[in-house]
């Protein structure tokens, strides 16, 4: 009798733990899937669930940090480390070129505008050389204000304003001033100068401020994180995307900086998304660090709101 009870304790036990970790997974998909939420301003959605196309790149792109659209076939990418740019086909799925623009460092982002390439490095200095088929070339480097207690991450072009975008992973300040939150900077691509002042700030603040306005159940605020790795702007609305690897976010911003949306962002889906280009049409493309393993290209089409 004794051994009954037993065993029957002991698989009441097991049940107890199974129903709650399934409360405790589903209690954390509900406040991930909280965090999908769009103002009724965002016309373009996107299913980050449910990528059209993966693409597993070659090893040496295990560490790829930068995404740019070059024709719909073609993307280019950069690495953390070797100091080259790549050509990455979508069709063939494989490398069909790469330059050597300067010595092995930290680089973080990636914009071609026409037959210009600008890279970024970690502590802000921008690399700008022409498109070429040659496999080595001479960039020109602009050391901005920026510097490597900023962490820069993201690097985005705003064509409406003919400047590229640099987003602060960490420190959002240049000088003493102090900056609550994340902070996006300008680089004029007419006279190479960067603005001082932030174009616009994302923190605690603001995404609270959206949440508590927008929110459909509850969240968990100590669980929010953002620190932005890749920025780009919507060909069609002119919005800017911005990700977060940290925290598995992606925020959607007016020209303001005013938030329009957030898309939580599935960790089975994107390891670690460093990366972010549109197509003209809007469908979307993030890359992800292989961690240990391949890194990769995942595509998603663009939906317009009902």
């Amino acid at each position: 009798m004794n051994f009954i009870k037993n065993i029957l304790l002991i698989l009441l036990f097991i049940s107890l733990i199974s129903f709650n970790q399934s409360c405790s997974t589903s209690s954390f998909g509900q406040h991930a899937d909280s965090l999908f939420l769009v103002d009724h301003q965002l016309e373009h959605t996107y299913n980050l669930k449910r990528p059209s196309e993966k693409h597993f790149l070659p090893y040496v792109l295990e560490e790829i940090s930068g995404l740019t659209y070059k024709n719909p076939s073609n993307v280019l990418t950069v690495d953390d480390e070797s100091g080259k740019i790549f050509e990455y086909d979508l069709k063939q799925r494989k490398i069909v070129h790469s330059i050597t623009f300067y010595k092995a460092d930290d680089y973080e982002g990636i914009e071609l505008v026409g037959e210009d390439v600008y890279v970024l490095k970690n502590d802000g200095d921008i690399f700008h050389f022409n498109y070429s088929e040659e496999k080595e070339t001479i960039s020109k480097k602009y050391e901005t204000e920026l510097h490597s207690d900023n962490d820069t991450e993201g690097l985005g072009y705003d064509r409406s304003r003919n400047e590229l975008l640099i987003a602060c992973k960490e420190d959002g300040h240049i000088d003493k001033s102090e900056i609550e939150g994340r902070a996006f900077y300008a680089f004029d691509l007419g006279t190479k100068k960067l603005s001082l002042t932030p174009r616009f700030i994302i923190g605690p603040k603001q995404l609270e401020a959206f949440w508590e306005t927008h929110k459909s159940f509850d969240y968990e605020k100590d669980r929010i994180k953002f620190k932005p790795s890749a920025i780009a702007t919507h060909p069609i609305s002119g919005h800017y995307y911005v990700l977060s690897s940290i925290g598995k976010m992606m925020v959607v911003v007016n020209k303001k900086g005013q938030i329009l949306g957030t898309y939580p962002i599935s960790p089975r889906v994107l390891g670690q998304p460093e990366g972010i280009c549109f197509a003209p049409n809007g469908d979307l493309y993030i890359s992800s660090e292989g961690e240990g393993d391949r890194g990769y290209i995942l595509k998603f089409d663009m939906k317009v709101s009902s």
